[in-house]
C-alpha cells in the first residue's frame, strides 16, 4: 500500500509530495491540472517503470529538465516498510532503488506494489489486441501465483533462443526440434497454471457484472491458438516452414488469448463501448479480491471515472470501491462531476485533495 510519494520534474511537477490514505482517496482538479500524471506516477513506480498512458516514455519528463524522479514509501501487510526510489532520464531508466540497494531484477520492485489502473484506454481489454489481455492475465498471475515467474521467463529465454535459431537460417530440423520440445513442454506448464487462475478470474468477473450491469451476459476463456486436438509440439511442426520463412515462433504460450465473447461471437463484435467500459472495468476490478487472498494490498487508479460512467454505475461502482482491503485513488473535475451525493456518501475514511497546476493540496480533515 502505497503511503507516501514525492515527485520531481515527472510531467507537469516540478516538485510535490502526496500522502494517500489507505482506503478511499478522491482527486479533483480542472483537465490539464495533473491529476492523471500523478495516477501515472505511482502505476510508473508500482510497475518498475511502465505508464498506463501509452506514448513515449521520454514525455514523463517536465519540460526542460533532464530527468525525472519519483521515491515512494510502501507499507506492507507483514509491517515492513519499503522504500522505492527511480529516476527517468529522457533515454531511459537511470536509477532505481530498492531501500537504499539496485535490485537484480525488475520483478523485485514491481512484486512490492501491486497496481491496477481503470482508464479510457481500459476498453482495450475488450477492443484490442490479445497481447492487451494476456499481459493483464499474467500480471495478476505474477501477483498470486508463486510458480508463474520462474515458469515465465523460462518459456520466454526458450522462445528467444528458437527465434534466434529460426532468423540465422541455418537451423537443422534435429536442431529445432530439440528447442520444439522444450518450448512445448514450458508453454504447456504456463497453461496449466494460466487456465486455473482464469477459472477463479471469471468467477469474480461475473459476480461484479452481476452488480454493475446484470442483464450483460457474456464468457470468458482461455484460447491456446491451438487446433482442436492438438498439443503445443504438435503446432511448432505443424508451422515450422512458415516460422523458417517469417523469422520467428507462431505457437506456444505467446499466442494465448483470453476470448471474452457474447452470444457465441467475440465481444468486441457485439458490445457498444458503453457495455465494454462495463466489460473491462469488472475484469479489472475481479482482479482485486484474488491480490488481497495472497495477503498483498493492491492500490487501484480511477482515472476520470465521471466521464466514463453514468451516475448509477458511479454509485454503484464507488459503493463496490469502498469494501474490501485495497487502497483507492479517484480523479474527477471536482464533487459535482462525479456526482456530489456519491462523495458524500462515500464515508468518512475519504481523503480528498485539490491538483491545480502541477500543485497537490488536501483539502480533507480526515485522520
Amino acid at each position: 500500500m502505497l503511503t507516501e510519494l514525492r515527485l520531481s520534474d515527472f510531467r507537469n511537477y516540478h516538485q510535490a509530495d502526496f500522502s494517500p490514505s489507505s482506503g478511499l482517496n478522491l482527486i479533483f482538479g480542472a483537465n490539464g491540472s495533473g491529476k492523471t500524471s500523478l495516477l501515472e506516477a505511482i502505476y510508473f513506480i508500482g510497475s518498475g517503470g511502465r505508464s498506463f498512458r501509452g506514448g513515449r516514455l521520454s514525455r514523463l519528463v517536465r519540460d526542460g529538465a533532464s530527468s525525472a524522479t519519483l521515491f515512494a514509501v510502501v507499507d506492507q501487510p507483514s509491517g515492513k516498510q519499503d522504500r522505492l526510489g527511480v529516476r527517468r532520464a529522457l533515454s531511459g531508466i537511470e536509477s532505481l532503488k530498492l531501500n537504499g540497494q539496485t535490485p537484480s531484477a525488475l520483478s523485485d520492485v514491481a512484486t512490492l506494489l501491486p497496481v491496477l489502473a481503470l482508464h479510457p484506454q481500459s476498453v482495450d481489454l475488450i477492443f484490442g489486441a490479445s497481447s492487451v489481455r494476456r499481459r493483464f492475465l499474467d500480471w495478476g498471475m505474477f501477483h498470486v501465483e508463486h510458480s508463474f515467474l520462474a515458469a515465465w521467463k523460462e518459456a520466454n529465454s526458450l522462445l528467444k533462443q528458437r527465434n534466434a535459431l529460426l532468423r540465422a537460417g541455418k537451423a537443422s530440423q534435429k536442431e529445432l526440434r530439440y528447442w520444439d520440445q522444450k518450448l512445448a513442454a514450458s508453454s504447456a506448464t504456463i497453461e496449466g497454471l494460466r487456465r486455473p487462475y482464469l477459472a477463479r478470474l471469471k468467477t469474480e468477473w461475473r459476480k461484479i457484472l452481476e452488480m454493475l450491469s446484470p442483464d450483460l451476459k457474456v464468457n470468458l476463456e482461455l484460447h491456446n491458438g491451438l487446433r482442436p486436438g492438438e498439443d503445443y509440439l504438435q503446432a511448432l511442426i505443424r508451422t515450422e516452414e512458415e516460422d523458417r520463412r517469417r523469422g520467428f515462433t507462431h505457437a506456444g504460450f505467446h499466442r494465448a488469448d483470453v476470448r471474452i465473447t457474447k452470444d457465441g461471437v467475440v465481444a468486441r463484435d457485439r458490445v457498444s463501448r458503453g457495455q465494454a467500459k462495463i466489460l473491462s472495468y469488472a475484469l479489472v476490478l475481479s482482479q482485486l479480491p484474488m491480490i488481497s487472498e495472497a495477503n498483498k494490498v493492491c492500490t487501484l487508479l480511477v482515472d476520470d471515472l465521471g466521464s466514463e460512467l453514468d451516475q448509477t454505475h458511479r454509485d454503484t461502482l464507488l459503493r463496490f470501491l469502498t469494501m474490501g482491503n485495497h487502497q483507492t485513488l479517484i480523479t474527477a473535475v471536482d464533487a459535482d462531476h462525479l456526482g456530489r451525493a456519491t462523495v458524500e456518501n462515500s464515508g468518512a475514511a475519504a481523503r480528498m485533495f485539490h491538483v491545480e497546476h502541477g500543485r497537490i493540496q488536501r483539502i480533507s480533515n480526515d485522520s
